[in-house]
């Protein structure tokens, strides 16, 4: 179960969310333009990528514990 998951229809690219990341989550292939999320276990929870994301192309799961 992925932490973040990304809507890659409203994604365009923009990479505010990998450069935000205080725990560096996110890849970006350059080549297909496409963002990843590349260590989902390593999520903080903050939402930082929420926040910046100005196309709302990201959903953050909450585990249970934090509920």
């Amino acid at each position: 179960m992925h932490s973040v998951k990304i809507n890659h229809r409203l994604c365009r690219g923009c990479k505010r969310c990998y450069e935000i990341c205080p725990s560096d989550i996110f890849s970006f292939n350059d080549k297909l333009f496409l963002l990843q999320v590349a260590y989902p276990d390593e999520c903080w929870y903050c939402g930082a990528c929420l926040y910046e994301c100005p196309e709302g192309a990201l959903e953050l799961k909450l585990p249970l514990a934090c509920l």
